[in-house]
């Protein structure tokens, strides 16, 4: 009988027990679950952040890549409109002749004439002279050398008035290197460039013969560097 009513005492603590770790394995379970939803919540998160990144990453590369071709439309036409407004034809020239102008032991300039058949004909266009510059020369002293070579020609004062403003414009501060080449489509087209690059465009029509007849003309104060120039030997 004694042993009946010690097994009955233990009973209790049996009992309190299995509740126990039933409570663990429900604790333990709900901890599990949230810590599961925090994981999954997180990784939303990093992969939404990596999603707006990645359309960022190619927001910028479209804008850069618009800014690139509207900048390389801009450069196109603004060369276009460069060339344009220069009145420069695009027309291949060929080289008639070269000469060098030296004054004692000074060299000046190179000079080159070109035509469309590469031979010379007074007066006939396209024509191009291209003129090279081997020490710098201020742009007063080309003007002053230039009506001196007008009024060697017998220029009448009224027409070298009339050039000289054109002058003022077309002739630059040239440096050592400097090529200016008066390019001549037409009497009405014509244009200086410096370089290559337009500089002046002529708006008078008479000009362009006078300009080059102080090289091309038979009445040139420098016959040999003509000769050179358009190929006579």
């Amino acid at each position: 009988m004694k042993t009946l009513h010690n097994g009955d005492k233990s009973q209790p603590h049996i009992k309190q027990f299995q509740s126990s770790h039933w409570f663990v394995e429900l604790l333990f379970g709900v901890m599990g679950a949230l810590v599961l939803t925090l994981i999954v919540a997180v990784s939303i998160n990093d992969a939404s952040a990596n999603d707006k990144n990645d359309k960022s990453d190619i927001s910028d590369i479209s804008d850069t890549s618009d800014t690139s071709d509207k900048s390389d439309k801009s450069d196109k036409n603004d060369k276009k409109d460069k060339s344009d407004k220069s009145g420069i034809s695009e027309a291949a020239l060929i080289q008639v002749g070269t000469a060098d102008m030296s004054l004692l032991w000074l060299d000046i300039y190179s000079a080159k004439l070109f035509s469309i058949d590469g031979k010379y004909q007074a007066n006939r266009f396209p024509m191009t002279l291209d003129i090279q510059y081997h020490r710098d020369i201020d742009a007063i002293d080309l003007v002053d050398a230039t009506i001196e070579q007008w009024q060697h020609l017998g220029f009448t004062e009224a027409n070298i008035a009339l050039y000289r403003q054109q002058l003022v414009n077309a002739w630059p501060d040239v440096k050592e290197g400097d090529r200016l080449t008066f390019r001549v489509n037409n009497p009405e087209d014509a244009a200086f460039l410096l370089n290559d690059t337009p500089y002046y465009q002529v708006s008078n029509a008479q000009f362009p013969e006078a300009f080059l007849d102080i090289w091309l003309s038979e009445k040139t104060s420098r016959p040999e560097l003509r000769n050179q120039l358009i190929g006579v030997n």
